[in-house]
């Protein structure tokens, strides 16, 4: 027995910095395992995994919309949209002058006129029937008083 004793501890100077090295291992991987589980759970809720993707993602959005460069880019682009749009207008008003085509606002103020005129002939009408009314009142009185 006693070589064994001899042979334990000749290796122990061998095997003891392996063995303090795997059991400290084991220990920082358990540590490790702890605060992932941890992450994990939180992580594991989706609503707040979702708030906080949108809450990161809403700030990476202002901060990138509040720079200079795209503010600029989108001055010159609303510039240049604007440009677009009213040449576009020109043209269209130019193209309906050559050919004749009557436009949007040459219509609408033709329909109001067609209501006015419309709305003038109705009112005509109602003033018509009851001229109408009072006449055909009279012929009616005047039957009866010549059969009397």
């Amino acid at each position: 027995m006693p070589e064994t004793n001899h042979q334990t501890n000749v290796l122990d100077p061998i095997f003891q910095p392996m063995l303090e090295y795997w059991s400290k291992y084991i220990e920082q991987s358990q540590e490790h395992a702890k605060v992932l589980l941890e992450s994990m759970r939180e992580a594991g809720d989706l609503k707040t995994l979702r708030r906080r993707w949108l809450d990161a993602l809403g700030q990476s959005l202002d901060l990138y919309m509040r720079t200079p460069a795209f503010l600029e880019g989108m001055h010159q682009h609303l510039d240049l949209m604007t440009g677009l749009k009213g040449h576009a207008e020109e043209a269209a008003h130019e193209a309906a002058q050559v050919t004749g085509i009557p436009r949007m606002p040459d219509i609408s103020g033709l329909f109001e006129r067609v209501r006015i005129g419309h709305d003038a002939i109705l009112s005509r009408l109602d003033a018509i029937d009851r001229k109408l009314e009072v006449l055909q009142k009279r012929k009616k009185r005047l039957k009866t008083d010549q059969r009397r």
